[in-house]
């Protein structure tokens, strides 16, 4: 073999090795990224957290506010979707904003007036809060969007008995939004992972044959 074929073999070997590491970049899931705190951005588990967190935060609330409190008739057009609702981050992000926005008035009510003393109740509240604001920075980290038109906070209404039916029919409500979500979320992380699969194949195709022609070159 000549100097120049052997060169030749060289920038062969060397493209090949470059394309399958570029490849092997692209393979990788785009469902999990760090912020720059340091926090793992692991959507759909994160939402199956929270939805944990907000049924516990339910059942306190009612074992510590009264049961079969009904629901406060106005809801929260914010939270409400359905089985064909869209994943559109930017929206996600307004509910999500609205529903943290709404939780601080249930914990700021409960601390400072109904149930001061309840600790695992606050400590439950406080923690939704704290992951659903990490969720929603993870949202606009991972999938892009803007809550550009914000929602207006929700202003928990007087009377101590609204004041519960309010707070029982937003955790109520703010659950099935994130039923809603996790579904969303595992469709589309589905449909990337696809996406990525078929990409490799492909690549791995146009890689062998790249090969085969360098290896006919020289």
């Amino acid at each position: 073999m000549n100097n120049g074929a052997g060169s030749l073999k060289v920038v062969c070997v060397w493209m090949a090795v470059l394309l399958q590491s570029l490849d092997a970049q692209n393979h990788v899931p785009k469902t999990q990224k760090t912020l720059a705190a340091g926090l793992s951005c692991q959507l759909r588990q994160l939402t199956i957290l929270i939805k944990g967190q907000l049924e516990e935060s339910l059942e306190m609330f009612d074992e510590a506010n009264g049961k079969h409190l009904g629901k406060w008739l106005p809801g929260f057009p914010e939270l409400q979707v359905d089985h064909d609702t869209p994943l559109l981050p930017s929206n996600v992000q307004c509910s999500l904003l609205f529903m943290e926005q709404g939780l601080k008035e249930v914990l700021e009510d409960q601390w400072s007036n109904l149930n001061p003393t309840d600790d695992s109740l606050l400590k439950t509240l406080q923690d939704t809060i704290v992951y659903i604001h990490m969720l929603n920075k993870c949202v606009k980290h991972m999938l892009g969007g803007d809550c550009s038109s914000k929602p207006l906070p929700p202003k928990i209404p007087t009377y101590v008995f609204e004041r519960k039916q309010w707070s029982h029919t937003l955790l109520k409500t703010s659950k099935g939004y994130m039923n809603w979500l996790e579904h969303r979320l595992s469709a589309y992380i589905l449909k990337v992972t696809v996406k990525n699969n078929l990409k490799w194949k492909l690549n791995d195709v146009l890689l062998q044959k790249y090969v085969k022609k360098c290896e006919h070159l020289v």
